[in-house]
């Protein structure tokens, strides 16, 4: 009967490392570690390369903001989509099928939101406070990312950059013609998105106003903001078609959002009031990530909606069930308003105070060139960056470049921008000067200007679109900081190696 001998841990170790593999010696044992560990090198190498973040994950718009439904479910957008895109049939219905999947799970997230904010009993801070402990924004987020990790595992690399890449430089576009728009004249008309809701066959439309809803149905809860109970409010509306219809509902996202009113007007504006005439909160919330990109009850807003309509009345202006687009609506209500002949209105103590006109429209004149040929433009209150480019008939990225600027940088009144350097021998110019145009009011947001870069980086490719030309914006420098999976492999590279060398060298000693 053998004998069990307790071992000491030196001596254990000893014999293990001594016996190692059945009948490998410790050079062979330390070559051995070494190639397994070049082979786990190139293995996490290639495993990095497969599954490497596409570039624009670090864009504040794809998987960040729900973009995909709106581009393949608005008709006006997606033929421009498919051009854009290069898209196959094939590949256009695997994008049209997520898209479709995403924006049914944000619909059911919203309905399952309505339980709070349509509950009576609670008050706006508590509808805030339960729509935080749904964790409404951050399941949003979650929706959104899992769309474009599907979207990207089922298209190819190339198909997956080209509907990333278009959508980058569509936004831009969509961002200019949609973010602030001219009010009209008469009966105050403005172009907005709009979608459907079940009204139970009633022939109607729902805005982001509970006191037209009130006053409509006869209630006389909003009597002193200047509603008259019974007074049937209505709207006429144009897509392909016209109708009317009256208002009976409210919605979309907010209903305390009269964006076609200003706070002097007969119905005053209740909330967001900082917001050009016209612009409903949910479209600067989604296009401009205004309010944080979240409606009056803290919801992260999906859609840049601003009015509801029934099933038929979208039907009759030619607008199919299944898609949403930017229509004209005109608020009959308001004709009259703001058009007081003195331009003024009567303020308390009998003063006579002006009426704000947000519907002003601002004139870009454009600079004459210096005797040493350079253009300077000074920017004026309401002047946007993209609104300079066209104007100036120069790319987006050359200005920004030539400037130190990207497309997140906020200009100011006052700016000087470069539109031509100096030239080293110029001549007088005799050109025919550009003829002043004019664009809506912007709303200046007010953030930290960036500090231009001593060294702007280079214009990017850009991608024609029929509006305007649109540069991308330049990507991150991926050298700019280290890379962990980069670092990791060279420690694996160095260990490994370092065994390899230790392996020879016993095998020298003997």
């Amino acid at each position: 009967m053998s004998l069990l001998v307790r071992k000491t841990p030196s001596e254990y170790k000893q014999a293990v490392w001594g016996a190692g593999l059945p009948g490998l010696r410790r050079a062979e044992m330390a070559w051995l570690l070494g190639l397994v560990l070049i082979v786990i090198l190139i293995l996490v190498e290639a495993r990095s390369n497969d599954v490497k973040p596409h570039p624009y994950n670090a864009s504040p718009v794809w998987g960040r903001q729900p973009v995909l439904g709106y581009f393949v479910f608005t008709p006006s957008l997606v033929d421009l989509l498919r051009a854009g895109t290069g898209l196959s049939e094939a590949e256009f219905q695997v994008v049209r099928q997520i898209a479709g999947e995403e924006v049914e799970q944000l619909r059911s997230l919203e309905r399952e939101s309505l339980v709070i904010t349509q509950n009576l009993a609670l008050t706006l801070g508590e509808k805030i406070a339960g729509i935080e402990a749904l964790g409404y924004n951050q399941k949003v987020d979650a929706i959104l990312q899992e769309s474009a990790a599907r979207l990207e595992g089922a298209l190819d690399k190339a198909a997956y950059r080209r509907i990333v890449d278009w959508v980058e430089s569509r936004w831009i576009v969509e961002r200019y013609l949609h973010g602030n728009l001219a009010p009209a004249v008469a009966a105050r008309t403005y172009r907005v998105f709009a979608t459907r809701y079940d009204s139970g066959g009633s022939y109607t439309v729902a805005l982001p106003d509970q006191c037209l809803k009130f006053a409509n149905a006869g209630y006389h809860v909003c009597d002193d903001d200047g509603y008259r109970a019974g007074q049937g409010y209505s709207v006429f509306i144009s897509y392909e078609k016209s109708t009317a219809a009256t208002v009976m509902e409210a919605g979309p996202w907010n209903v305390d959002d009269n964006y076609w009113a200003t706070t002097r007007d007969p119905q005053p504006r209740r909330m967001f009031t900082d917001l050009p005439l016209g612009i409903p909160e949910a479209q600067a919330a989604y296009f401009d990530g205004y309010n944080g990109g979240r409606d009056q009850y803290g919801r992260k807003v999906t859609a840049p909606f601003g009015i509801d309509l029934a099933r038929q009345v979208s039907i009759d202006i030619g607008l199919e069930p299944g898609n949403n687009d930017w229509i004209d609506v005109s608020f009959l209500w308001t004709d009259g308003w703001g058009k007081k002949s003195s331009a003024s209105t009567q303020a308390p103590g009998g003063t006579q105070a002006p009426v704000p006109t947000q519907e002003a429209v601002i004139l870009y004149q454009t600079a004459t060139p210096s005797p040493d040929g350079s253009i300077i433009h000074v920017v004026q209150p309401g002047h946007t960056l993209i609104g300079i480019s066209t104007v100036y008939q120069i790319e987006l990225s050359l200005l920004l470049s030539q400037n130190g600027l990207s497309l997140n940088s906020v200009i100011h009144p006052g700016d000087r921008l470069v539109i031509q350097p100096a030239q080293a021998t110029a001549t007088p110019t005799t050109g025919t000067p550009v003829t002043p145009v004019a664009t809506p009011t912007a709303r200046l947001t007010q953030t930290p200007r960036p500090t231009p870069s001593a060294s702007p980086p280079p214009p990017t490719t850009s991608a024609s679109t029929p509006d305007t030309q649109i540069e991308k914006p330049a990507q991150p420098d991926e050298n700019t900081a280290w890379d962990p999976v980069l670092v990791f492999i060279a420690i694996l590279s160095a260990t490994g190696a370092a065994l390899i060398l230790a392996g020879t060298a016993l095998n020298l000693r003997k």
